[in-house]
This record gives C-alpha cells, structure tokens and sequence, in this order.
C-alpha cells in the first residue's frame, strides 16, 4: 500500500499519493470548510463531511470515484468503528419538544443505511467506546456504565453500578507485534477496559482494570421487551487510587496487558507551574504492579507513549530543556537520552525508531534515535509545527502547521525516517492533516539499517526558506550561552553555568569569581593565570593581523600591573572606611551636647558615646586626621 496522506482546509479537501507527493484528488469547498476527514482503521475508507452531506470513499480511488452520499445536514466530527463496518457521526445537540433527537448515527458502510443511534449531550467525549469485536458498546451514565450487546442495540444489556461518578471508559485492543530483540510480549487474550471513576465526599478517585468478559453480560437486548441487567462492579485485583486530578490520559499497550495513565490538574496549589500538576502511573492487568513512576527530574509530564512491543515505554518530563527517557514494564529506567528542549514523543510503527521532538512553543527541533543502538540518526528541525505523526510503513514522518494555532505559514512538510526533507505543501487555512493508517501485520517489517533517502520532489527547492540548511545532516552547531560583558574573553565560569545534570561542569578555574563571591579586580583583555591559552586559532582571518602586531604583555608587566591595581585598591577602601568613622565621630559629637543642655541620653545612646576614643584611634590608624 503506498503512503497517502489527506488535509483538510478551508478552501478544499485533499488526498495527496506518495512518493510522487502529488495532489491525486481534491474537492473543493465553496460555501464553507469542510467539517471533519477521517480514515477507517484498516484505511481502506476516507470520509469526509460537508455542511449539507457526508461522503463515504474508497481510500485507493481517491475522493472524486464513486462515493457513498449520506444526506445528513450539521455534522461536524465523524468516527469509524473498529472494524470499520460502521461510520459514527455527530451533531451538536438540539432541543425538542416532542422527542429525544438523537445527535449520535450509526451508519452502515456498505450500504450508507442508519443502523443506530442515540443522544449525547457534548462534543468532547461524544466518540462510541466499541470493543476492537465490534460485539458490545459501553456508554458512561453519570455514576453508571450501560453495557449495549450487540453493538447498535436499541435498549442496554447490562446496567453496572459505580460509587462515584464515571468520568472515562478507554478499551485496549489487544494485538501482537514481535521485538526486534528478543521474544515477543504475549497478548491478552481478550480486551479490557480501564474505568476512572472520581473523587466522592473525600474518597480519593480511581483507575481500575477490568476485563471484558466480567462487565459484559451473558444476555443481549436486542428487543424492545428485554429486560436490562443490573449489575454491581465486580472486584479487581488491579486499581490505582490517587487524589488531584481534573483530568486523565490513558494509554493501553498493545498486548492489552498494562495501561499507563497521566493525571492532571488544571492549577498546582503548590504555586511551582502555571500548568498545573501532572503524575504518570503504571498498571497492570492481573496486578502484579501498580504504582506512579519516579521521574528524577523536577516538572511537568509533557508526553508519553509505549513501544508497540509492549515491553516498554518513553517519557518526556522535567522543566525545561526536559529530559527524555525509556521505562520497561516494571517501571525501570532504560536509558535517557538526555536534556533538550522537547515536549512530543512518538514510536515508530514497527517499533524500531523513537522520535522526539519540540513543538508549539518551541523551535521545532527533531530527533530520530534507533532503539536497539540507542544512536541518535537524524536530526532536523520542523519550525512552527503543531501537528506530527508516523506513516504505517515507517518510512515517513508528517509534521503540520495548523489553523487556528498558527495562521501564517500553513502547510505540510513530509521527512524521511532519515531526517531528509521530501516534500512541501504549502496550504492556506489549513485545519488537519494526517497519514493513512494500515494494520501493521498487513506491511513488510521495517529493515534493520533505515533504507537511503529517496529523491526530494521540486516543492523543496521551490518553498525551502532561504538559508535553511539541508535537513538531516547531523546535530546543528550549538549557540553559544549568555555571558556577561565584563566576564567575555575570560575563561567560563560556574556562576553561569545553569545545573540541569545533562553534563559534568568543567571545573576550568576563572577570575571572576573564587567561592561564590568576587576575587579581586580584573582588567579585560589581559590574560589569565592558569586558563587555557587560545591563541590565534581561535579569532578568524580578520583579526589575525591584529594578533600580530599587539604581542601579549611579559609576566613582569603584568605582575606590576596588577600590583598597582591592587594598591590603588586599597586606597579607595581607606578612604571609604575614614568617611564612614569620621560620620560615627560626628554623631558622637551630637550625642554629647544634648548631654550638655542636661538632656537624658538612652543606654545604648551612652554606649555609643563611650566609644570616642577608639573611633579617633582607628582613624589615625588608617592615617586620618581625628
């Protein structure tokens, strides 16, 4: 299957065929963008919806063959089913007197029928929780679970019964994908469903595993007259109980045998982020483990995802530059690839490549490492990019700049697994972008060493910026840090050097500073005592003439020279310490005639007057007329 990708914009709606990277088809919106685009799980089907109708299309044949129209005015998101026998649209929710509407549609993808549907009340969290069979739906009901078995039933099987409210229901599916090294992770052998029910009367919230086959009841309600099954939570050897969170991610592996979980807080009563609180947790199945990892660097979760291998899992946390690192399934650490300003982590498919990267506010820097070598091979950057993701076949990496986040320089840019830039397509009011998905076992395996580079097609030259450097080169040239004017020419110093434990600090000595306070003056321009001599290698072409004719100072001169440096020094702090004793002196004075007109001085007043003789001794001291 060749590498496709679609994008969604306001003007039109595109699928655009690799490797040739040309437009195989588009239609064009006249009266307004078109709504939603969407892929089926095995990418065999596209469809996308309009203001008036929805089409349905055959992936291969591009959007202008023969196209399954759905009449159905206002839909704005769409969802396959698993499977992808059945496509899921949604409306915003309207207000009836006679009837519930039903703003949720089952419809059939062979025939384009209605088979279903029901009322939900909003848009986030409005996507039917199927399982990967197809045979049951899960519906969340306040502090209830409605179990539909089948799938598009018109009354629920089975009613569960929950403590708390249910605010989320996430379903693994279950699939096998051998390690490059080493033997493959047994799959479950049926899906399973994580629950997160929240906090109630102090009780702290919960996340707890359950498989299908405990919640799901024996019956079906495929008629009006059946009756629903009520049913309580059945136990569970694998919960996790956690307080603080106002929202949470969860991410099955693909064996369907552990979920990872992000809670998250909208504010940090503690007052150290902006963003809220983040904590990850790991969990398995059958509870041999449970608990939250321990990331050894201070800050926010930013991203996280498994190794489709199932064997193990990357983080990326900390303030930044933020640290990225592996974890197996006990929550071990694997290996950290260091310090960097990023915030997005992503596997490869085949699960051979890690990408990881810095976008949104961040400059856009990517990073490719190959797994089993724990090598960085390629590096580049994707300015402004809001959006990125793998092709099925691994060969190629999407990175988008969406509207509204940014809306200049809209576009998509497709890279090689190499770092090489591809192809550019530049796309005004551009809303989504995204690669046609494929059921991995379906594709050859990725190879062991990534394959050279294909050609890039005309769009890179022509839509390149000026100036921008070829992508996947290798690392570009560090910028040097910030050092003040009075420390430039002179050797770095600790003072300056921020401690984020990404590198051991040099331990080079400075004059600047000797034990976190000042070491005497320094004069610019003279050289160090016992700092690494640069030389003319460092200065370029222009300055070497200068270097020429302007020797370094002989040891004696600059020994002479800092001595007078140092005297003249000392001067100025006498003189400092005299004008400082001759104020204390005065003041005495003050004291002593109020003394005289027969007022009462206070004790430490007297104290102070007491102390005449020794101020006039010290100022002779220092030379001084007392």
């Amino acid at each position: 299957m060749q590498a496709q990708y679609a994008i969604r914009s306001q003007k039109a709606t595109s699928l655009v065929n690799g490797p040739s990277w040309e437009i195989g088809s588009s239609i064009a919106t006249t009266n307004n963008a078109s709504r939603a685009v969407v892929y089926s799980p095995n990418g065999e089907y596209v469809a996308y919806a309009q203001p008036e109708l929805v089409s349905l299309c055959r992936a291969a044949d591009g959007l202008e063959g023969q196209a399954t129209t759905i009449a159905q005015v206002g839909v704005i998101a769409l969802a396959f089913s698993p499977a992808s026998s059945t496509l899921f649209t949604f409306e915003r929710p309207v207000k009836s007197e006679t009837e519930v509407y039903k703003n949720v549609k089952a419809w059939s993808v062979e025939t384009g029928e209605q088979v279903g549907g029901w009322y939900h009340k909003t848009g986030d969290d409005w996507e039917p929780i199927v399982t990967p069979d197809e045979a049951s739906l899960f519906r969340p009901a306040g502090n209830d679970i409605l179990v539909f078995t089948p799938m598009l039933a018109e009354r629920p099987a089975t009613r569960l019964k929950f403590d708390g409210l249910v605010r989320g229901v996430f379903i693994s599916r279950p699939s096998q994908l051998s390690a490059p090294h080493g033997k493959p992770l047994r799959q479950y052998p049926e899906p399973a469903v994580a629950i997160w029910i929240g906090e109630r009367k102090g009780a702290p919230a919960y996340v707890s595993l359950y498989p299908c086959s405990s919640l799901v009841g024996k019956g079906t309600a495929n008629g009006a007259t059946d009756k629903t099954e009520n049913r309580e939570l059945p136990p569970t050897v694998a919960r996790k109980a956690f307080y603080k969170a106002d929202n949470v991610t969860v991410k099955w592996n693909n064996a369907g045998t552990m979920c990872l979980f992000l809670t998250h807080t909208d504010v940090d009563n503690t007052g150290k982020s902006y963003y809220g609180e983040t904590n990850l947790y790991l969990v398995a199945l059958d509870g041999s483990f449970d608990g939250m990892i321990d990331l050894d660097k201070e800050g926010p979760v930013y991203d996280f995802a498994w190794n489709p291998t199932s064997r193990d899992f990357a983080v990326c946390y900390g303030y930044m530059p933020a640290r990225t690192q592996t974890y197996d399934h006990k929550a071990k650490p694997i290996f950290n690839f260091g310090n960097n300003h990023r915030n997005f982590v992503s596997y490869q498919p085949q699960g051979r490549l890690l990408l990881s990267a810095g976008f949104g506010n961040l400059a856009g820097g990517v990073d490719v490492w190959e797994i089993s070598t724990r090598k960085k091979i390629a590096e580049f950057k994707a300015s402004n990019s809001s959006h990125c993701e793998w092709s099925a076949c691994g060969h190629y990496i999407l990175t988008a700049t969406l509207s509204p986040r940014l809306r200049v320089d809209n576009g998509v840019k497709i890279w090689w697994a190499g770092g090489q830039l591809l192809h550019i397509h530049p796309q005004d009011d551009l809303y989504g972008a995204t690669f046609r998905p494929a059921l991995v076992e379906t594709l050859p395996a990725f190879p062991s060493v990534v394959p050279k580079a294909p050609e890039a097609n005309a769009s890179v030259a022509q839509f390149r910026p000026k100036g921008e450097a070829d992508s996947g080169s290798g690392p570009s040239k560090p910028v040097g840090a910030y050092r003040p004017p009075g420390a430039r020419g002179s050797a770095a110093s600790s003072a300056y050097v921020r401690d984020d434990d990404s590198a051991p600090s040099s331990g080079a000595s400075t004059p600047m500073f000797r034990g976190g306070k000042p070491a005497g003056r320094y004069i610019p321009g003279t050289p160090i005592p016992g700092a690494p001599s640069s030389g003319a290698s460092g200065a370029d072409k222009k300055k070497k003439p200068r270097n020429k004719k302007k020797a370094a100072p002989e040891p004696e001169e600059l020994a002479a020279d800092l001595a007078k440096v140092d005297l003249k020094n000392d001067e100025d702090a006498a003189q400092k310490k005299i004008r400082n004793l001759t104020k204390k002196l005065k003041a005495i004075d003050d004291l002593k005639a109020r003394v005289t007109k027969g007022e009462q001085l206070e004790k430490t007043q007297m104290q102070k007057v007491e102390t005449e003789a020794s101020v006039r001794d010290e100022i002779r001291a220092l030379g001084g007329d007392a």
